[in-house]
């Protein structure tokens, strides 16, 4: 214990080891504040939409059909490959 005591004080007024001495009303405002932000966050989360608001429905459409349409050639052009379709059209080439 004597031990522990005489090295607590050996720092006591080191500005090293302690540069900013305990405040409680610092402690209180840094913990307003991590309160305050937190219910803030909560709130904002709480009022974020769940889906957007803007219709998708076209670019899905498109995207579909692009998606459909490469299918469709890169089919016929491993068909052609495979000696199972006209090779001579222009956009299998």
């Amino acid at each position: 214990m004597g031990t522990v005591a005489g090295t607590a004080s050996l720092f006591e007024g080191d500005p090293f080891w302690d540069p900013v001495s305990f405040s409680w009303p610092l402690m209180l405002i840094l913990l307003a504040l991590c309160l305050l932000l937190t219910i803030v966050f909560l709130v904002w989360m709480a009022l974020q939409p769940e889906e957007p608001e803007d219709d998708t429905t076209a670019l899905v459409d498109k995207a579909t059909r692009q998606d459909r349409d490469s299918a469709a050639t890169i089919r016929r052009r491993l068909d052609a490959d495979a000696g199972r379709a006209d090779s001579a059209e222009p956009e299998l080439r």
